[in-house]
């Protein structure tokens, strides 16, 4: 896939991550506009960890999704792709039950790099995650 070909709509970028990691967890995209990517995650028992509440692995999925794919939505003309270099995660919170919801905002939409910020909320609107990557834009050989 072209970066030209990605599909915009949530049904596609949700179908996107279909049989990867996306998939597995089960993010499905609400909204991809530019300048800003949304998304849920449906809490279940699958995606948590020993101690009863959601795994870190599954927020970070979630935020790092979104932010990926408005990365590849933004990436300037002529480009090939984008590669994760460095990210962060603070969890301010804990879920056991509902959705999972995510935002996600570039900070810096350069020709070299990009910066995506993402707030994971829970159903009642309280912050349990933020998270920042820094993404490579990578260009033709």
């Amino acid at each position: 896939m072209t970066v030209s070909t990605m599909p915009r709509d949530p049904d596609g970028l949700t179908a996107l991550g279909g049989g990867m990691l996306p998939g597995h967890l089960g993010v499905l995209v609400s909204s991809c506009t530019d300048g800003e990517v949304t998304g849920e995650l449906l809490i279940r028992p699958e995606l948590f960890a020993p101690n009863g509440f959601v795994h870190a692995a599954a927020l970070i999925g979630l935020a790092d999704t979104l932010c990926g794919y408005g990365c590849m939505a933004a990436l300037p003309a002529g480009a090939d792709g984008f590669t994760t270099v460095e990210l962060k995660t603070n969890f301010l919170g804990a879920a056991r039950e509902g959705v999972l919801r995510c935002r996600a905002v570039p900070v810096h939409r350069g020709r070299s790099t990009q910066l995506w910020d993402a707030t994971v909320t829970d159903d009642q609107g309280r912050t349990v995650a933020v998270f920042r990557c820094t993404q490579l834009v990578l260009w033709p050989r």
